[in-house]
C-alpha cells in the first residue's frame, strides 16, 4: 500500500493538501511535528481510502487449515514455520500457536526447533512443551530432520521455531534445514517496536525463505497503533495473527481487524529534530 508524506506550516494547510491529492476520505496514518534547524513543520503520512480497501483484501489470508477428524489418516502434519529478526518473539509465539485455541483449536500441535549451532537457545521451548504435554524435537543438522518429522507424524500441525536472522548476517545453516522441511506457511515474525522503514529491508531478506505471512508481535509495547499500521503496510503480506503480552494461553489475536482499525487512529504528535 502506498503511503504519501505531506509537510506544511500548520495542520490546516497540510490537511488541505492531503484532500486535494488523495480525496476527502483520505486516512491519516501518522502525524508529527518536525523541527529542521529553526523551522517547524507539520508532517503527515496519509493514504487513499481506496488503497486501504485494497490493503484489507491483501491483508486477509486464506482460511486457516482445516484438519482431518481424529482417527483419519493424514499424508503429513501441516507445517507452520516462524522466521524473523533476533528478539522478535518467535519462541514465545510458537508457544502461543501451540496452545491458544484461536490458532488451531483442538488440533494437536507439535514443536520443532532448528538449532544447528547447538546453542541451547530452545531450552525454554522444550521446558514449555514438557509442561504442556506437547511433542517437541530439537534438530541440530539436516540429516536429523526426517527422524524428527517421523516422531512428530501424529501431530495435526508442526510449528517450526528458527534462530534469529538479520539482513547483514551470513546465510545460516538452518536456512537449508528449513527448505528441507518444506513448510506449508512461513510467517515473518516482526516486532511492532521496530522502525517501520526497516520492514521492507527485513522482508526482502526473508524472501529467500519463502515467507508467506506476516505475524506482528509486541503490540502491547508500542504507545499507539500508527506504527502497527505502517509496518503492516510496508510488509505487504497477509497476516493471520498478532501477539501482545507474555502469556502463551491468552495473548494471541486475529490480525486483520486490529491492523485495519489502526488506520483510523491518529497518534499524538511527536516532536522530531531532523
Amino acid at each position: 500500500m502506498r503511503l504519501e508524506r505531506f509537510r506544511g506550516r500548520d495542520m490546516a494547510s497540510v490537511y488541505r493538501d492531503v484532500c486535494l491529492t488523495l480525496g476527502d476520505d483520505a486516512m491519516i496514518a501518522h502525524s508529527r511535528v518536525v523541527r529542521d534547524g529553526r523551522q517547524t513543520f507539520i508532517e503527515v503520512v496519509a493514504v487513499d481510502a481506496r488503497e486501504v480497501a485494497r490493503f484489507r483484501k491483501q491483508l486477509t489470508p486464506a482460511a486457516a487449515p482445516v484438519f482431518a477428524p481424529v482417527g483419519v489418516r493424514r499424508d503429513r502434519p501441516y507445517v507452520v514455520a516462524l522466521v524473523g529478526p533476533t528478539g522478535g518473539g518467535k519462541t514465545l509465539t510458537a508457544q502461543k500457536l501451540a496452545t491458544h485455541n484461536a490458532a488451531f483449536g483442538a488440533s494437536r500441535a507439535g514443536l520443532l526447533a532448528l538449532d544447528p549451532d547447538r546453542s541451547g537457545t530452545f531450552e525454554r521451548l522444550v521446558r514449555f512443551a514438557d509442561a504442556h504435554d506437547l511433542d517437541v524435537e530439537v534438530v541440530h543438522d539436516q540429516k536429523s530432520i526426517r527422524t524428527a518429522q517421523r516422531r512428530l507424524a501424529a501431530c495435526d500441525v508442526i510449528i517450526v521455531d528458527t534462530p534469529g536472522c538479520a539482513p547483514r548476517s551470513p546465510r545460516a545453516a538452518w536456512r537449508a534445514m528449513l527448505r528441507e522441511i518444506k513448510p506449508d506457511e512461513t510467517h515473518l515474525v516482526f516486532p511492532a517496536t521496530t522502525r517501520f522503514d526497516l520492514a521492507t529491508h527485513i522482508r526482502e531478506d526473508a524472501r529467500s525463505l519463502g515467507v508467506s505471512h506476516a505475524l506482528l508481535t509486541k503490540i502491547d509495547e508500542v504507545p499507539n497503533d500508527a506504527n502497527l499500521a505502517m509496518i503492516a503496510s510496508a510488509l505487504s503480506l497477509p497476516a493471520r495473527w498478532i501477539t501482545d503480552g507474555q502469556l502463551a494461553g491468552t495473548d494471541l489475536r486475529s490480525a486483520a481487524p486490529m491492523i485495519i482499525n489502526a488506520f483510523d487512529v491518529a497518534p499524538d504528535e511527536q516532536v522530531v529534530f531532523a
